[in-house]
């Protein structure tokens, strides 16, 4: 892992611990980062890209009104074939 990388996937790790909790860190990184490829989009995604399963907030935009875990299922189903 380079350099940047690295400095973008400590940013990933502090956006989502402000959050999940340890265990969900650790189920989120890994399956964010196979559907994106790198930490960057993964931050892109979560602050930038509304989700219409959730009425066009964002990712982040869910966690702050406390429906982290709602996220969760959601990434889950995706992981099990539904639609996003």
């Amino acid at each position: 892992m380079t350099t940047t990388q690295e400095a973008s996937y400590q940013q990933l790790k502090a956006l989502l611990e402000c959050y999940f909790t340890i265990d969900d860190q650790d189920y989120l990184i890994p399956v964010l980062l196979s559907f994106s490829g790198d930490a960057d989009k993964v931050i892109s995604w979560f602050t930038q890209e509304p989700i219409p399963a959730f009425g066009n907030i964002t990712a982040l935009g869910v966690c702050v009104s406390g429906d982290g875990k709602l996220l969760i299922d959601y990434i889950k189903s995706i992981q099990m074939g539904g639609y996003a």
